[in-house]
């Protein structure tokens, strides 16, 4: 009975956090797409995806095969994620696009990204990590990493396998 009303609090809260993050989403959703069209037009940094929390998925961007993979993987897990009654993960597209300054993104090490403006934490209790694809002078990028570690993009060692670039 305790454990079950737990449950139910901790799926209210995520609920109201969910929601916040989201309003923040909406609010800088105008600003945030006037500022990716003007970085896609000067071939400038441009995130095409992000998904933060318990993640289904490893990158090896060393190996354009496991690479490929990899993104189907990607592509199935992210529609199933949103899919499901209780998400594992969170689309941040937006929200990491709105943290970019000057074709840079940086966030420090340390601290969790649930508390970034735009994030929220989908899964109490499990280990998360950020998936950033990002286009960058035309290449795409992709950075995996886990919640506690740090960001900084764009950086060659990100880029992509030949066979991502004309997607």
């Amino acid at each position: 009975q305790r454990l079950d009303e737990l449950r139910e609090e901790q799926r209210a809260l995520l609920y109201q956090r969910k929601r916040h993050a989201q309003e923040a989403v909406q609010l800088m959703a105008p600003a945030v797409e006037r500022g990716r069209s003007a970085a896609r037009a000067a071939g400038g940094l441009v995130i095409e995806c992000a998904l933060y929390g318990d993640l289904p998925f490893d990158i090896a961007a060393q190996n354009s095969n496991t690479l490929q993979a990899a993104l189907d993987r990607f592509w199935s897990s992210r529609a199933a994620l949103s899919a499901a009654d209780e998400p594992r993960a969170a689309d941040v597209t937006l929200a990491l696009q709105a943290l970019v300054t000057g074709d840079q993104l940086v966030i420090v090490s340390g601290g969790s990204k649930h508390s970034l403006p735009g994030f929220y934490d989908p899964i109490f209790g499990a280990p998360k990590r950020l998936f950033v694809r990002y286009r960058f002078r035309g290449v795409v990028h992709e950075a995996l990493v886990a919640d506690d570690e740090a960001l900084a993009i764009p950086m060659r060692a990100h880029a992509a396998g030949p066979s991502l670039q004309s997607t």
